[in-house]
């Protein structure tokens, strides 16, 4: 039988520059040591059958950030979690799980971001995000794949990101903003500092997912 749990992890300190599929590499490596009854997809090549619902941005720490594993036997939550975390990386905390309906999927619906302003530049951001609350659209420049000619390239298009945020405000010296999810498509958390007049790497290494709003 198979058995699909919903998983929240945290993802911080320097591990937070780790992309994507190196996560997805360490995670199978800790899940493997752990020893749990894991499920593996089929074919020549069988890999432990997990999902990671909303990618992190390379740089990004996360508070938050949703797995979906597939065991083939079952398990207490208090023992996978423990598991999990014995054999984990430093800055990678599994904080709790839940048991998954057999036709559930989780779909997110929105990511809340948020950051300490320096100190120096809470009065420029409070004004921008101001300045932006009376603009119609929220255009950024985008690089997207093309498909042009036989080898894969980068084209730049312009993309109003306004209907892609539900809340964008500077509170207590912090920028706090979220974003909505549809279709797959969502803000990029660089966008919506770049916007705000934060530009540069230096600021999304400083950036916090703190919640992921999920739907089944």
């Amino acid at each position: 039988m198979s058995y699909r749990w919903a998983m929240q992890l945290a993802i911080e300190g320097d591990l937070r520059f780790i992309s994507h599929h190196d996560t997805m590499r360490a995670f199978e490596r800790i899940a493997s040591r752990a020893n749990l009854p894991l499920q593996y997809s089929q074919g020549f090549n069988p890999r432990p059958v997990f999902s990671f619902t909303c990618p992190r941005p390379v740089g990004v720490a996360s508070q938050d950030d949703r797995l979906v594993l597939a065991l083939n036997g079952s398990i207490e939550k208090a023992d996978l979690l423990a598991r999990l975390n014995h054999h984990s990386l430093e800055g990678m905390r599994f904080t709790s799980a839940r048991l998954l309906e057999q036709a559930k999927t989780l779909h997110p619906q929105s990511v809340t971001y948020e950051m300490d302003l320096p100190e120096d530049s809470v009065g420029t951001v409070t004004q921008r995000v101001a300045e932006l609350a009376n603009q119609p659209v929220w255009t950024v420049q985008r690089k997207v794949k093309s498909k042009r000619g036989k080898r894969p390239a980068m084209d730049t298009r312009d993309v109003d990101i306004k209907p892609m945020l539900a809340k964008l405000e500077v509170s207590d010296g912090k920028l706090r903003f979220v974003c909505t999810v549809k279709d797959g498509n969502s803000a990029r958390p660089g966008e919506v500092l770049e916007i705000s007049g934060l530009i540069g790497p230096e600021y999304l290494a400083e950036l916090v997912r703190t919640k992921i709003e999920d739907e089944f």
